[in-house]
């Protein structure tokens, strides 16, 4: 298009990209709540055995208890990074410019204001998709980065703790 306006498919392409960007959203967090449940099922587990005195890492070689202990690290980090996938960010926007996301609406004090703000400063459509896609994108991005670290601490913790526990003395 000659006035700098993209095409309409461009515009509607955007729009069903980003409801399966949202979705993605959505299916991450599922994951990531799966994995914090059966971690936490694990470590209940563990620390059952711990507690009613069945079984400490005492009877463990010097050795197998350093692996051991390193597993547990390595296992509590886990659940660390797959908190991180699903804990909630908050940030202010890109400042006084154009309103982009309704962060940016809360600090306004009435519905006049921001009727007022968004028909000075709203983003609208198609470039508001554009700019929401691109946010969402990165924001599904670092979401599974989280989930494929929670894993792979998960699965090292897990085989630590295993060659821990075959150290016995």
């Amino acid at each position: 298009m000659s006035d700098g306006a993209p095409a309409p498919d461009t515009a509607a392409l955007a729009a069903d990209m980003l409801a399966e960007v949202r979705d993605e959203i959505d299916r991450a967090d599922q994951k990531a709540s799966l994995l914090i449940g059966s971690l936490g099922i694990a470590f209940s587990i563990v620390l059952s055995g711990m507690i009613g005195g069945d079984w400490t890492p005492v009877t463990l070689t010097p050795f197998g208890a350093t692996v051991w202990v390193l597993g547990v690290v390595a296992a509590a980090a886990s659940v660390v990074a797959a908190a991180a996938a699903v804990w909630p960010r908050l940030s202010r926007g890109p400042g006084p410019g154009a309103i982009t996301y309704w962060g940016q609406i809360r600090g306004l004090g009435s519905p006049a204001e921001v009727e007022r703000a968004l028909s000075e400063r709203g983003v609208h459509p198609p470039e508001r998709t554009f700019q929401q896609l691109l946010v969402l994108s990165a924001v599904v991005q670092r979401k599974y980065r989280a989930i494929r670290l929670s894993m792979t601490l998960a699965g090292v913790g897990v085989a630590l703790i295993v060659i821990g526990f075959l150290l016995t003395g």
